[in-house]
């Protein structure tokens, strides 16, 4: 269940509604609401903020997302006010509703087309359709997951999202033309080494193209215009003055 966005409407992602047997909804036009799982960050963000902001710790965050997360499914909800079936919370209402779940070799499967794995050298580039990408420099030679989407390209490693491109793809989808609005994000992955000046992300060449690969020409038989001729002094004898003076006058003719 999802809104009209492009990107629920590209090609990629109806590959993976057909292979993965999802069936696609969309919510009505101006009724965000019916989208359960959009709506449930915004009622947090307002409901939840004051005990997040008093929460100084990650273990004192958890318990106060686990406390919300509690009340909010066990509290009735305005939008089930008129069901007749008296569940008017959202674990009544979906209490007897299990999602489906997937195997890993299954979603591996799926996203086959879309990740691609690369390791980065010792700058913290990958190579991928010839250009050169930036992951992380404190990364050098580490593996990294290169997802393609629509239009964009993400480097990620471990899950940690480490730079974004927003790319333009050939007809046939198999070469990138353009690479537009490279952004570098930070990340606790970042090299310990000090930059010697900090550069922008327009200043920093964070997307390189590589040049066309050149065609190697087919080795020829290589075919002599001239024959090298025999010395005089290899065809006579060494004390035959009359032979040497025969070998020259021949070799003198055929020369002519």
């Amino acid at each position: 269940m999802t809104d009209g966005g492009g990107i629920f409407y590209s090609t990629v992602a109806l590959q993976l509604y057909n292979m993965l047997g999802i069936r696609k909804e969309r919510v009505d036009p101006g009724e965000p609401w019916q989208n359960y799982a959009e709506t449930l960050f915004s009622i947090q963000r307002r409901l939840g903020d004051h005990a997040f902001s008093n929460a100084r710790t990650w273990p004192e965050i958890q318990q106060a997302h686990q406390t919300w997360w509690k009340n909010y499914n066990s509290e009735h909800h305005y939008a089930h006010r008129e069901r007749q079936d008296g569940r008017h919370s959202p674990s009544e209402v979906l209490r007897e509703v299990l999602g489906r779940t997937y195997s890993e070799e299954v979603l591996s499967r799926a996203l086959y087309a879309t990740q691609f794995t690369r390791h980065l050298d010792r700058h913290g580039y990958l190579k991928f359709k010839h250009w050169r990408f930036f992951g992380e420099n404190g990364l050098a030679g580490e593996e990294v997951s290169v997802w393609v989407y629509e239009d964009t390209v993400k480097v990620e490693h471990q899950a940690t999202t480490l730079s974004l491109y927003s790319v333009r793809l050939s007809p046939d989808r198999h070469q990138i033309t353009e690479v537009k609005n490279a952004r570098r994000l930070e990340t606790h992955f970042r090299s310990p080494q000090l930059d010697l000046w900090q550069l922008s992300d327009t200043e920093w060449l964070l997307a390189l193209r590589r040049p066309e690969p050149i065609a190697r020409k087919k080795s020829s038989k290589i075919v002599p215009l001239a024959e090298q001729l025999m010395l005089a002094s290899r065809l006579a004898q060494p004390d035959s003055r009359c032979a040497k003076r025969v070998t020259q006058t021949h070799l003198l003719q055929q020369i002519r």
